[in-house]
């Protein structure tokens, strides 16, 4: 029996599998037909499935979403700019009242010359927010940019520094090669980009440069062209043709003429005493800010910035700036103001903002309605306070004696009294107590 099952188990199998094998891919016309119906019945449940359900997503790629949000509203407010600023005639169907273009060579009623932490952002703030001015700080540009009242503006104040080595009353201390030595300053200021400084050519106007690049091989050339041309033009005249094809003597020989020209002042001890909270690095007897002495070394030649103290280096800055603007006053300056005594109508007044023939009419009667209103307590009519740039609240105080050679990290001879001489008869001059 249990040969039997050997010898026949085998075949059993093979025939089994043999069967299997024959009936189990569907030869039959059954299995055909059942596959054929499973398949229409999947067709149906799709279409049915694809029928009911919600629509496919489409995933974007998210730097184009990214893109798209950064770029929109800058794009619409670059088109905002260019419409109103630079072609408002397009849409003056819309606004018949809208403001001319003012371009680069355009009278604007308004410019203040001032150092560096003499409280020119402050002035330049409470004159846009108190009055409705445009006013721009350390910028003059009006193409894209809601400048066209005038500017506020320390570096503006080169158009009244004397050339060196160029201009007669330019003091240096070098002989011979004017023309080189001039260059050679303004190559020094245009080498590299200073911000610290608050100045860009781009703030005098539109040029032919990318402001995707802060700097490089074409802004060096424009700051190179501007700074020549904008160097001590306050000092000289020209003659302009204009529409009545005559030549009119002009009183500066500058690109962007200004209506009025006010030199801003404050006690030259409270700037001093800012300009070392700004510029020096480790306090009063610390190093001066590479910047500042790139600056004041190319723009006052006749004195060596960097071998000086920082108290020193501020100092004599101070008197040089001030000095040159108001040896300006007969050939370029209309007047001057201390900001620690004025509002902003006063400014407003000095200006000309409120004279019958000031360039823009409506910004005339802003200021009038502002300044004449009854109630004398606006912030228009008051003494302005220092909100912007308080660089110096509480850092250094400076006695007249912090002046003298010896102290602060100075390498003059102990009881040097030049810078102090010259500081106290700088403070007589801009009209404080000296004492």
């Amino acid at each position: 029996m249990a040969g039997e099952l050997n010898a026949n188990g085998p075949a059993r199998r093979r025939r089994n599998k043999k069967k299997s094998r024959s009936s189990g891919p569907g030869s039959s016309e059954s299995s055909t037909v059942a596959v054929s119906t499973s398949s229409r019945s999947d067709s149906k449940e799709r279409k049915k499935t694809a029928a009911t359900a919600p629509p496919a997503v489409t995933h974007k790629n998210p730097l184009f979403v990214i893109t798209a949000v950064i770029l929109m509203p800058y794009a619409l407010y670059n088109a905002y700019l260019y419409l109103f600023l630079q072609h408002p005639e397009l849409i003056s169907f819309l606004y018949p009242t809208i403001r001319p273009a003012v371009k680069v060579h355009d009278s604007r009623q308004l410019l203040i010359v001032g150092t560096i932490s003499s409280g020119t952002s402050q002035v330049a703030q409470d004159l846009k927010n108190n009055l409705g001015l445009e006013i721009g700080h350390e910028n003059a540009e009006t193409s894209w940019s809601f400048v066209r009242d005038g500017t506020v503006s320390w570096f503006h104040g080169i158009r009244y520094i004397p050339r060196p080595g160029m201009d007669v009353n330019a003091k240096t201390n070098n002989s011979g090669g004017e023309n080189i030595l001039f260059l050679s300053q303004v190559k020094d200021l245009c080498r590299e980009l200073q911000p610290q400084m608050g100045f860009h050519p781009f703030m005098f106007r539109d040029g032919k440069c990318s402001l995707r690049q802060s700097w490089g091989d074409c802004w060096r050339g424009e700051c190179e062209d501007i700074v020549q041309e904008e160097w001590g033009c306050g000092l000289r005249s020209r003659n302009d043709k204009r529409d009545d094809n005559k030549l009119h003597q002009r009183r500066d020989d500058c690109e962007t003429p200004f209506n009025k020209v006010l030199h801003q002042v404050r006690h030259p001890l409270r700037t001093i005493e800012s300009l070392v909270a700004k510029f020096c690095i480790g306090g009063v007897e610390g190093k001066v800010q590479p910047s500042f002495l790139i600056f004041a070394n190319a723009l006052f030649p006749q004195h060596n910035f960097s071998e000086m103290s920082c108290i020193e280096a501020a100092g004599y800055y101070v008197d040089e700036y001030n000095s040159a603007i108001v040896g300006a006053r007969e050939v370029g300056i209309d007047d001057q103001f201390q900001v620690e005594e004025a509002t902003p109508c006063q400014i407003a007044k000095a200006a000309g903002f409120m004279d019958s023939d000031s360039v823009y009419s409506p910004s005339r009667d802003r200021v009038l309605k502002v300044c004449n209103s009854e109630s004398s307590n606006s912030a228009a009519n008051q003494l302005m306070k220092s909100t912007e740039n308080r660089y110096n609240k509480g850092l250094v105080s400076l006695h007249w004696e912090d002046l003298l050679g010896g102290k602060n990290g100075s390498r003059k001879k102990a009881g040097d009294d030049d810078l102090q001489k010259r500081i106290k008869r700088l403070t007589r001059n801009l009209g404080y107590d000296a004492t």
